[in-house]
């Protein structure tokens, strides 16, 4: 990726050099999709930094705003991977940071997808009241396009970790009805859009934790669409992250059932995931196959007790960083 040519000798940016910097934005978004977050902080890093020295120099005001609001985007990306490598610290100050660029750019999209964020932080802390309530509180953001399937789908399965089915089947009614209606002509790029194929395993995520062999059916139906969907998807839509994603949550529910053979085929194609890409999420869904697997129901099992030696083996190498570490 080219870096920010230098601005003129007064420093001022012009609209050539803020479509080349919106192109590179929406590289970068699209990247995320099918690299290894850490491989992606360094080049958001430098590209966040080289917007900011232009925001510090005097620039034409109709540009302001649409700096701020690139520069807003970096930062949640570099929230996004600290998330996914580990470090809620990190994620928490560039969320904090990307806000008050949304805020200066009155950007509600960007405002969408930093609740977005903060809810998954909550959510993979174990706050699912508060993941919960701050996907809800960015629903009043989600102005159009994918934002609002985004914040019901994380809303859903935060309530359903609750345990409160009322509130997951409102969530997930609202979820429906922003599918339904999103044209997909909202210009987001990569991650900044959220796809079907995610809400459908947000979905099976929250019927798998309101538990039942009902809710376990419906959370693997949930799960093979978000398979087939990223299946036939374009080969930029097709992240490593989100098919093990999906393949764990359908894993799951087939141990909810009780259906070790297919729950083990489900699994061990993602335990061949390469370290770089065992983010956060990956590592919490495979801990929840670990926990099921080490319950009465499978403990007398000779494959049950192999496939929790190569979770362990798995889980040794995650991808979690430091973010600090990463920038040095």
């Amino acid at each position: 990726m080219n870096r920010v040519p230098a601005p003129g000798s007064r420093g001022g940016a012009d609209h050539d050099l803020l479509d080349q910097i919106a192109g590179q934005v929406r590289e970068l978004a699209t990247d995320y999709l099918t690299q290894p977050p850490l491989a992606l902080v360094n080049p958001v890093w430098r590209l966040r930094r080289e917007v900011f020295d232009l925001l510090e120099k005097r620039q034409r005001p109709s540009l302001t705003a649409p700096l701020y609001s690139l520069a807003g985007r970096l930062c949640a990306l570099i929230a996004h991977a600290s998330a996914d490598l580990g470090d809620p610290v990190a994620a928490e100050t560039n969320t904090r940071t990307a806000w008050l660029c949304a805020e200066l750019a009155d950007d509600d999209s960007l405002r969408a997808f930093i609740r977005w964020v903060q809810s998954n932080v909550a959510y993979w802390s174990g706050d699912f009241p508060g993941a919960a309530r701050i996907a809800n509180s960015g629903r009043r953001h989600a102005t159009k396009g994918s934002n609002l399937l985004r914040l019901a789908s994380a809303e859903a399965r935060a309530w359903a970790a609750c345990g409160d089915t009322r509130q997951v089947r409102l969530a997930l009614d609202v979820a429906r009805a922003a599918r339904d209606r999103d044209t997909g002509d909202d210009q987001q790029a990569g991650v900044f859009r959220f796809e079907p194929a995610k809400a459908a395993y947000y979905a099976s995520e929250a019927w798998l934790a309101l538990g039942g062999d009902n809710n376990a059916r419906l959370a693997a139906q949930e799960a093979s669409e978000a398979l087939e969907l990223l299946h036939v998807a374009v080969p930029a839509q097709r992240s490593p992250e989100l098919i093990a994603a999906a393949r764990l949550d359908l894993c799951n529910a087939h141990l909810a059932l009780a259906d070790l053979d297919a729950a083990a085929i489900e699994l061990r194609t993602v335990l061949s995931l390469p370290a770089d890409n065992r983010t956060e999420p990956i590592v919490g869904r495979i801990s929840s196959a670990a926990s099921t697997l080490a319950s009465p129901d499978f403990t007398r099992s000779a494959l049950s007790r192999q496939l929790r030696d190569e979770i362990a083996l798995f889980r040794a190498y995650p991808a979690r960083r430091d973010l600090s570490d990463a920038l040095a």
